[in-house]
Formats: C-alpha cells, sequence, structure tokens
C-alpha cells in the first residue's frame, strides 16, 4: 500500500508527459490537414488516427507506469495536460506564427504588384 502511494507523483507527471506528447500529435494533425488543403476526408482519417493513438498512449502508459489500475488522477493528469497544450499552443504560439504568415504573404504580394506596375 505504501508503494503505490509513493509512486503517485510519479505516475502523475508520466501520464501529464503522455497527454502533452498526444497534443503535438494533434498538432502535427492540424499541420497535415492544412497542407492537404484542409480536405475533409483527409482531416477525418487524421483525426481518426490521432485519436486512437492517443487512447493507445494513454492505455499504454497505464498498464506500464500505473499496473493497469484505473483511478480518476490518471485520467485527470493526462486529460488536463493535453488541454494545456492545445491551449498553450494555440494562444501563445500558434496563433502569433499566423499572424505573422500573413502578414509575410501580404507584403510579398505587395513587392510582387510593385514589381509588376515598374515592368
Amino acid at each position: 500500500m505504501l508503494y503505490e502511494a509513493l509512486a503517485q507523483p510519479t505516475i502523475f507527471i508520466v501520464l501529464a508527459m503522455g497527454g502533452f506528447l498526444s497534443g503535438f500529435l494533434f498538432d502535427l494533425k492540424s499541420i497535415l490537414s492544412y497542407c492537404f488543403k484542409n480536405n475533409k476526408i483527409i482531416t477525418q482519417i487524421l483525426l481518426f488516427f490521432c485519436t486512437l493513438f492517443m487512447f493507445f498512449v494513454y492505455f499504454y502508459l497505464n498498464l506500464r507506469i500505473n499496473y493497469g489500475e484505473f483511478r480518476v488522477f490518471p485520467i485527470f493528469s493526462f486529460g488536463l495536460s493535453f488541454c494545456i497544450q492545445r491551449f498553450l499552443m494555440n494562444n501563445f504560439v500558434a496563433n502569433p506564427i499566423i499572424k505573422w504568415y500573413n502578414k509575410y504573404k501580404e507584403k510579398r504580394r505587395e513587392r510582387q504588384k510593385k514589381l509588376v506596375e515598374k515592368l
């Protein structure tokens, strides 16, 4: 009984890292979906495999670290870290990159217009 109580912080950290890994996988899905021009069929296929992989990661880590015991806190740590990663990546990384890319694209169009006007 004491071993299980002492291992809980380790279980929490490992499952939280698994949640972060799953969050990055969903970011990769978003990038691939954008590369395929947001094709609905490919997006659904990618979503299916990402979700399947996320469940596989959770169950594998739970079996490996927590010896297959299902409790509330491992599910909570995995889900919370997944949500935190998605929130942080969307608000503090993806949005500034998208804004920067749109400005870059707009300036590039302006330069091309000026070049065409000169000719």
